[in-house]
């Protein structure tokens, strides 16, 4: 009874949305490569030239795209808050990011064509808010496990 309950679970839960049904583009993927390429620049515009990630998730399905993701300097040099382009010029404060925030990325990107945009962004969120409308609705996929279940 039980291996025909699990079973049946295992081909029902899928039909209702509880299937991941994203993949993470492997390291060295024309895919990924094309993801990291469309977030650098954003990033560089705040955190200053060059940067590198260390990826902490990225999640792809379709033309949509969800990524999480430490910046620093090549090589895994770290990123000095208080010469960044978005503390000297943009006023952000910089004792927020090194005491509280840190530098983190969450990003969305969606595909044009064949090109990746990004969308939205953060630096140093301290909060989940990605977890809520309009991003649940428009990243579902994606975002599976980090919204409600509706």
């Amino acid at each position: 009874m039980r291996r025909w309950a699990v079973a049946m679970a295992t081909m029902i839960l899928p039909t209702l949305g509880f299937a991941q049904n994203w993949h993470e583009p492997a390291r060295g993927t024309a895919e990924r490569a094309q993801l990291m390429n469309a977030i650098r620049p954003v990033v560089e515009w705040q955190l200053g030239r060059p940067v590198e990630f260390v990826v902490r998730q990225l999640r792809a399905s379709g033309d949509h795209a969800f990524a999480m993701l430490a910046p620093q300097r090549p090589g895994g040099g770290a990123i000095h808050v208080a010469a960044t382009p978005m503390v000297r010029y943009f006023g952000e404060d910089a004792s927020y990011f090194e005491e509280v925030g840190g530098l983190d990325v969450i990003a969305f990107l969606i595909r044009e064509g064949d090109q990746w945009a990004v969308v939205d962004h953060s630096i140093g969120a301290t909060d989940v808010w990605f977890a809520r409308e309009p991003y649940c609705s428009a990243f579902p996929v994606v975002l599976h496990g980090y919204c409600p279940l509706k």
